[in-house]
């Protein structure tokens, strides 16, 4: 009971640090006082939370989540267990697939349906990925395998009181097991035009 409570109150600073960095965005980006308060109204603190931050290189796969919205939305949006995303990170300046990625989940979390749901934070960097790897319940990996080469984020989750939901491979390759999360496939591989459907 002692570590759930504790995890809650990680949940909750990070739900509160995540609203104060999007006002920030959003100020740095223009947004007029008024438009601001979106900021104060996303995410749950209660809320089953999902963290995703990396590199967004396009073997990641960071979208691979809003595959199909509809899904998504039913899956956010349920009353009775609510879900809610925080993703962050950085694509090379000169990768263009990565970067529009990235806006790929701005512009998803901009419709109305996502608005309080999902969340991108920009410039991701150490201070970021603390709060995220000691608030978040679950952290999402989805790489195309046999490429990642590591994914350490996901075991300092584990040490926090997360579970994680990841590709078998990198680390969570070895390192799976049912008590501290979930494996998405079985560490096959299929022809890439079929691979992310599968998944």
């Amino acid at each position: 009971d002692e570590l759930w409570r504790m995890h809650e109150r990680r949940r909750e600073r990070l739900v509160g640090v995540t609203r104060q960095r999007l006002a920030r965005q959003l100020q740095q980006r223009g947004a007029l006082l008024s438009d601001l308060s979106v900021a104060d109204e996303v995410l749950d603190p209660e809320a089953l939370t999902i963290g995703l931050a990396r590199r967004f290189a396009t073997y990641k796969r960071a979208t691979l989540i809003m595959h199909d919205p509809d899904r998504l939305d039913r899956i956010l949006n349920n009353p009775d267990r609510p879900v809610q995303i925080i993703f962050s990170g950085k694509a090379h300046p000169k990768d263009d697939p990565g970067k529009a990625m990235i806006q790929k989940i701005i512009d998803l979390s901009q419709q109305e349906r996502f608005r309080n749901r999902i969340v991108f934070l920009e410039n991701y960097d150490i201070s970021t990925a603390r709060y995220m790897v000691q608030g978040v319940d679950i952290w999402l990996n989805t790489p195309r395998r046999p490429n990642e080469a590591s994914g350490t984020s996901g075991m300092k989750v584990i040490y926090n009181g997360g579970l994680n939901a990841s590709i078998l491979d990198g680390w969570w390759d070895e390192g799976y097991a049912p008590t501290v999360g979930w494996a998405i496939g079985n560490g096959e591989e299929y022809d890439q035009q079929e691979w992310d459907l599968q998944d």
